[in-house]
């Protein structure tokens, strides 16, 4: 669930990534997404979100703390993109070595 969300949040913002659109994709996407949802090594950096939405990490992201989004200056924007990619980045790695271990074992069970 996380790698789609998280996935689907950065695509709807990569063609515009004004205030607007990053509250709304936000809204959309991620709202619901809570540290325990993340794998260990993504969760300091939504933490990070969390910290800049003044949000606990542990609880779905309040609707007041994501409009207040809209009003961001753009470098405080593209610091939550940033965390944002930085989760992406962990959780397509994670997938892939989970990918991995199955071939793997897919190819163990053939020839074994």
């Amino acid at each position: 669930m996380s790698t789609t969300a998280v996935g689907e949040f950065l695509a709807a913002v990569a063609e515009r990534q004004d205030a607007e659109a990053v509250a709304s994709a936000f809204a959309a996407h991620l709202a619901q997404l809570t540290s325990a949802n993340l794998p260990p090594l993504a969760q300091s950096a939504w933490r990070s979100i969390a910290r800049l939405l003044k949000a606990p990490a542990e609880r779905p992201i309040p609707e007041r703390a994501i409009l207040a989004v809209r009003s961001w200056p753009a470098a405080r924007l593209d610091e939550l993109l940033a965390h944002a990619r930085e989760i992406q980045v962990v959780l397509e790695k994670l997938d892939n070595e989970r990918l991995e271990d199955e071939i793997r074992d897919e190819i163990r069970r053939h020839y074994l």
